[in-house]
């Protein structure tokens, strides 16, 4: 988005020294790598998600087999059936969020560092210590 906000901003620079193609060209290799970046991640998080809903698949088909199993020898009763389905189900929609919550605090850290790496940064130029102030 720097590229673009720069090349709009200056619109008036760029077209002074005839350089559009070259503003478009740097443009558009910026947002090739964007795209691809953002493919790369979403494909990434799709196989995450994918893994953790296998996991969890069967692992719900085991427990669900292994409880109706006990329900038909007389050791559970249709409520432990019921109980069983529910808790795993309460167990896995955090499963698919904290991920989520896992990228957004790790960018949240990235743009942390970022903005006090901005602070710590020491201006070329300063003003007088005579200045008058506004």
């Amino acid at each position: 988005s720097g590229k673009l906000s720069d090349s709009l901003l200056n619109y008036e620079t760029v077209k002074y020294f005839n350089n559009e193609l070259h503003e478009g060209k740097t443009y558009g290799t910026t947002l090739r790598k964007y795209q691809s970046s953002a493919l790369q991640a979403q494909s990434s998080l799709a196989l995450l998600n994918f893994g953790q809903s296998a996991i969890f698949t069967v692992g719900l088909t085991t427990i669900m087999y292994l409880t109706a199993k006990d329900l038909m020898a007389g050791n559970a009763s249709v409520g432990d059936l019921v109980l069983v389905n529910g808790l795993l189900f309460q167990l896995s929609v955090p499963l698919n969020f904290i991920g989520s919550v896992y990228r957004e605090v790790q960018q949240s850290f990235v743009d942390m560092e970022a903005m006090f790496g901005l602070r710590d940064t020491k201006p070329a130029i300063v003003d007088s210590p005579n200045a008058s102030k506004y």
